[in-house]
């Protein structure tokens, strides 16, 4: 879950101050939360999508014990973006214990800063660089 700003009622405004959270869970387990306050507009911050990146798309087949009816890894870029004005400001993180993950033992040594900007991304196209569900169906 994540905090989205919103220029109508109690939601937080981008303006100093602000104050956004997220988390992030996998089987009802918190595994990581931040909370970023806004302190400045900032010069720039980077994109993180503007680089390919490796996703894994899978679907289970419709019929019972059927396996996957789709698995693959692709490789996806952003073929256009538009951004908003990047804004500066500060982090705090926290990694919780889960039986299954190693999140926790990652070690927050050293925060920069935080950044936040509002991006609409076009997706258009890729390339399989893997596919498994012959394999697994």
């Amino acid at each position: 879950h994540q905090t989205r700003p919103h220029p109508y009622g109690p939601a937080p405004r981008i303006e100093s101050g602000a104050r956004f959270g997220a988390t992030l869970a996998c089987a009802d387990r918190r595994l990581a939360e931040a909370v970023i306050t806004l302190r400045e507009p900032a010069a720039g911050n980077g994109f993180v999508n503007g680089h390919p990146m490796a996703h894994h798309r899978w679907l289970p087949a419709i019929e019972k014990g059927g396996g996957l009816a789709l698995n693959e890894l692709i490789e996806t870029g952003a073929a256009s973006f538009e951004a908003g004005q990047p804004w500066v400001g500060d982090a705090e993180l926290e990694l919780f214990e889960a039986p299954t993950e190693e999140l926790s033992r990652l070690e927050i040594q050293e925060p920069i800063a935080a950044y936040y900007r509002q991006v609409g991304v076009v997706w258009d196209g890729g390339r399989l660089l893997a596919s498994g569900a012959d394999a697994t169906g």
